[in-house]
């Protein structure tokens, strides 16, 4: 099994977050998965300052593994500033993580929980979940960022597009995330993932994260390769 991806963003992340003046906290993130990782080999991040401004800080970090990269990443930062508070998308109208109706399962990554809201009632790939950390992330907004990213390379929304199937390679290619509001990854947020197009051996999939209350969390898109396995022999 190769590295989780969305385990490199994350530590990409955290390594670039860990170069900024206090106060600044992630705004976005862009990309790519250049190499499969090993999860049996140490990985090496490398951060390059790229600029401190007044209220942004812009980073790049290469994740490293047997000499090779395997990750680039971009990444912004920025002071919270005052201003309005809007917008346009709403929770959806699903079970709350706590309702009988949702089941719990297993994914890849390590101490986070998830809850399927439509109990599985579908025949393509999971799409809308409730996920947090299983642990106490204490309150560095950082942290609990990084595991916004860790949660938000978990799944994938082409399977909206097309039915189920067990044959197709699924691997992310590059991998964009916004961060709206401050959240509380140890705490329950509803990912829904939307399917926007499937051409070519690529597939681009779009997805909102919400708090508990309905507040926009975070946006993320992603395009994956998508590519049907030839039997060997």
């Amino acid at each position: 099994m190769n590295l989780y991806g969305g385990q490199v963003a994350a530590q990409a992340l955290l390594a670039a977050g860990r170069t900024v003046p206090d106060g600044r906290v992630p705004h976005s993130l862009h990309c790519y998965f250049l190499r499969a990782g090993d999860p049996l080999k140490a990985v090496d991040y490398h951060v390059h300052r790229d600029r401190d401004g007044r209220a942004y800080s812009a980073r790049t970090v290469s994740a490293m593994q047997d000499g090779r990269e395997i990750l680039t990443m971009s990444a912004s930062f920025h002071v919270v500033e005052e201003g309005p508070d809007v917008q346009s998308v709403a929770l959806p109208a699903v079970p709350a993580p706590d309702d009988p109706a949702c089941r719990d399962f297993e994914g890849r990554t390590l101490d986070i929980v998830y809850r399927d809201p439509e109990d599985g009632a579908r025949d393509h790939m999971i799409r809308r979940v409730w996920a947090k950390a299983s642990v106490d992330l204490g309150d560095d907004p950082l942290l609990h960022a990084c595991v916004v990213a860790y949660i938000s390379d978990m799944f994938t929304g082409l399977f909206s597009l097309v039915p189920r199937r067990d044959d197709v390679a699924l691997s992310s290619l590059d991998h964009a995330l916004w961060f709206m509001r401050d959240a509380r990854a140890d705490d329950w947020l509803f990912m829904e993932l939307h399917g926007e197009s499937l051409h070519g051996g690529r597939g681009l999939y779009s997805g909102d994260m919400y708090d508990a209350r309905g507040a926009l969390v975070a946006k993320l898109v992603q395009e994956s390769l998508f590519r049907p396995r030839v039997p060997r022999g």
